[in-house]
């Protein structure tokens, strides 16, 4: 069975800090999106992109972090912000039009109902982007997408479903000899 990106993700925007679907000004502080659950899908890509961007400053932090709870209940980080890390901090952006794509597949997650997390057994179904700008030397425009995708739940489409007032029907035949 094939899957689409189209058919089957939910792409959301993680702009910074805010619900607006419009790039911000970071400023100097550590910026963080809502969490989304991550629970139905097996892959998770976070792209930020920088709009105008103070050729003094740099995007110092990118990175995705876990939780157990929507709100952010034992909250770690899922992925790194260092030298060599998933934002080699040795490397980073910080001109207009530069951006970041971190990818994570659902085995990076604590996503096993037996996991422990902090105080209690929930499984780190929530993630969230975060990322901060240490200096503010003037504009320093942020967005963000997070795309999941790779649906656990597929089904094949069942025989005579509708779909737009046609009727599917598989016509191939399956012998049992």
């Amino acid at each position: 069975m094939s899957e689409r990106l189209s058919e089957h993700s939910i792409w959301s925007v993680v702009e910074p800090g805010s619900t607006r679907a419009a790039t911000i000004d970071i400023g100097a502080a550590t910026n963080n999106s809502a969490y989304v659950s991550m629970k139905t899908f097996e892959r998770c890509i976070l792209q930020v992109e920088l709009g105008t961007f103070n050729s003094s400053d740099e995007l110092d932090e990118v990175r995705l972090q876990q939780a157990d709870t929507s709100s952010g209940g034992n909250v770690k980080d899922l992925t790194t912000d260092a030298s060599g890390g998933n934002y080699d901090t040795d490397n980073k952006i910080g001109s207009d039009g530069d951006f970041v794509v971190i990818e994570v597949r659902a085995e990076d997650f604590a996503l096993d109902i037996t996991a422990t997390s902090g105080t209690g057994s929930l499984p780190f179904y929530f993630v969230r982007a975060l990322v901060k700008e240490d200096d503010n030397g003037g504009q320093d425009d942020c967005f963000g997408q997070l795309i999941r995708y790779g649906s656990v739940s597929l089904r094949k489409e069942l025989q005579g479903a509708r779909s737009d007032n046609n009727v599917y029907v598989d016509t191939k035949t399956v012998s049992s000899a």
